[in-house]
């Protein structure tokens, strides 16, 4: 990969759709990222569709593609392979090589992935890896995937009548392993594709199990086209419309499509079963791995992973933690594969640079007279992520044009106000494209479960919601793990409600708005509110900062900073204003 200059595409090619992710490199880092997707059963068309609108994005010609998706029929093998010698012999890498080459594929199958799962020698029961150890042999055990060679060639002419060369592919539920899978658990992995349904067994070394259940969303499109004598394209596109796991009362007064006289709940009533029958597979093809090992968690994932409520479904029938990572988790995943694996070249490349422009520097600094360092001015302001498109590479590089060091996160769960607006997977994504404080608002219930995960996303400082259970506990899991804690105060709470945890937290973030909504105006009400914590902490010596959210603009922030505030978060001001920076500097305590 051309570090200094160049583009790179990541595809996941399905049965129902493409979905795609561009990224322009300069310099060793991104500077500019796309995503885009088309539906359709016309995979040409997809494709190209996919590949134009990426390229108008991104503004470049792609320089290489890696590609994953549904490769059609698998095959997953788990191989011994051992190799002795008549003395003491130093294990090397064409040793380990030899043995891989004795990996015989099925007939008409080609291995896309060679996983080893164990090596041991005589004298070491288990290694990492025997290359450099001295042994009389070495025993391995290698779990292969093999995919169809048919299938493959026919993607590949796919991708030459779209004109792309591809670099290389990947199966997707190993991408996602690779991006989700956490030490010393057991994940189970099912992908709800348009024509399979993939299932997979991970621990730490690698897949015990892999299988594609031939029954997926098509399945459930064509019997829908049966039981209600409409087209293929109609029952899909209604599928995807009104599609719930969740039975509601009025649902069957409710037309579910106007064109139609059936009702939504005569499309659930066919889905369901459908649905029941793919978890009834599952079960079945994962029986005998299942007696020896327990999955800590499932991963869903694919089109199917869109149906309403149907991360609660699985949990139900299986009795397992689901998590749910939607439609785009095999591009993403993808995505952040190949970033990482360009890491050693990237550290390499990035030395290189700071080398030569450290040399250019020095060379440079005996012609300048010496200046004093120009001290970097904190900027009390905090975006809110609810009024901008955190997927635009664009949105990163205007905070930082506006001197924006903190970026305020919301999330919601639906629980604690209606709304359901942020995710921790929206909040990985953020730490991935930022070096920024992420000041995250759990508007939440179980605040404690929602903290830990916050915590592994990367958020900075995490600030939960009262009137929750569990606020204490919380505030202790966040401080523990070293991140900043805060508790935020509603329009219409009292300040005593604080008492409990004042002396314990880092910040109290003061609500002049209603918490669930952007763009409510601000209550005056609130600002007596700024002005008591205010003097508590100046009378009690206490140290916790003072942010103020809600209603945000040129002139409450000069209010609020009248009354105490330390940090103010702004989100529909700042959205809307055509000059960002100058918005940013409106908001600023103004000095008379």
């Amino acid at each position: 990969m051309n570090l200094s200059d160049s583009s790179f595409l990541c595809l996941d090619i399905g049965t129902s759709g493409v979905r795609g992710i561009a990224h322009r490199i300069r310099s060793g880092h991104l500077v500019k990222s796309a995503m885009h997707e088309m539906a359709s059963f016309d995979t040409v068309f997809a494709l190209k569709s996919v590949i134009d609108e990426l390229e108008h994005q991104i503004g470049d010609h792609f320089d290489s593609a890696y590609i994953t998706g549904n490769f059609g029929p698998t095959v997953f093998k788990i191989s011994p392979k051992v190799k002795n010698w008549k003395g003491e012999h130093k294990i090397t890498q064409s040793d380990i090589s030899s043995m891989i080459s004795q990996i015989t594929p099925p007939e008409n199958y080609f291995p896309l992935h060679i996983i080893p799962l164990r090596y041991e020698t005589p004298s070491i029961p288990k290694l990492y890896t025997p290359i450099g150890f001295v042994d009389t042999g070495v025993t391995a055990i290698f779990g292969t995937i093999f995919y169809s060679s048919e299938t493959m060639n026919n993607i590949l002419s796919m991708l030459h009548a779209a004109h792309i060369q591809p670099y290389s592919f990947y199966d997707p539920q190993f991408l996602q392993n690779s991006v989700h899978h956490e030490k010393k658990k057991v994940e189970l992995y099912i992908d709800f594709g348009a024509q399979y349904t993939s299932v997979s067994i991970w621990l730490d070394n690698g897949p015990i199990f892999l299988k594609k259940i031939p029954f997926g969303g098509t399945d459930i499109t064509n019997d829908i086209c049966d039981k209600l004598n409409i087209t293929f394209d109609e029952a899909e596109r209604i599928k995807r419309n009104v599609g719930s796991l969740m039975p509601k009362e009025m649902d069957r007064f409710t037309p579910a499509d106007t064109a139609y006289d059936f009702s939504r709940a005569d499309i659930n009533n066919i889905i369901v079963p459908n649905i029941l029958e793919i978890c009834e597979k599952i079960k079945e093809s994962c029986t005998e791995p299942l007696k020896h090992t327990t999955p800590n968690k499932i991963i869903i994932s694919g089109g199917g992973a869109e149906i309403e409520a149907i991360r609660d479904f699985i949990e139900n029938i299986f009795a397992i933690p689901v998590e749910n990572s939607q439609h785009v988790a095999s591009v993403q995943a993808l995505s952040e594969y190949i970033w990482n694996q360009e890491l050693p070249h990237r550290k390499a490349y990035e030395a290189r640079i700071n080398r030569i422009n450290g040399l250019t520097n020095r060379i440079l600094s005996i012609f300048k007279p010496r200046n004093k360092k120009k001290k970097v001015r904190f900027i009390p302001i905090l975006p809110s992520t609810l009024c901008f498109d955190m997927k635009k590479a664009e949105t990163y590089t205007m905070f930082r044009a506006g001197g924006i060091s903190m970026i305020h996160v919301d999330i919601m769960d639906g629980l604690y106000v209606e709304n359901i607006r942020g995710s921790i997977a929206e909040l990985k994504y953020i730490r991935a494209h930022t070096g920024a404080h992420l000041h995250v608002h759990l508007m939440t219930e179980s605040p404690d479960v929602w903290a830990a995960d916050a915590i592994k996303a990367g958020a900075n400082t995490i600030i939960v919601s009262t009137n929750t259970s569990g606020v204490r506990s919380a505030i202790r899991l966040i401080q523990a793990s070293g991140r900043r804690a805060g508790v935020a105060l509603n329009p219409d709470s009292s300040i005593e409600i604080l008492k409990p945890v004042i002396k314990e937290i880092d910040e109290i973030m003061v609500m002049t708005v209603m918490p669930g909504a952007a763009g409510q105006e601000f209550e005056d009400k609130c600002l007596k509110k700024i002005s008591a914590l205010a003097a508590t902490r100046k009378k009690y010596g206490l140290k916790y900062l003072i942010s103020v959210d809600g209603g945000i603009n040129a002139e409450t922030a000069q209010k609020c900073w009248a009354a105490g505030a330390d940090l103010l978060v702004s989100g529909s001001y700042l959205a809307k204003s055509t000059d960002f920076p100058l918005a940013v500097q409106s908001l600023l305590r103004q000095r008379n």
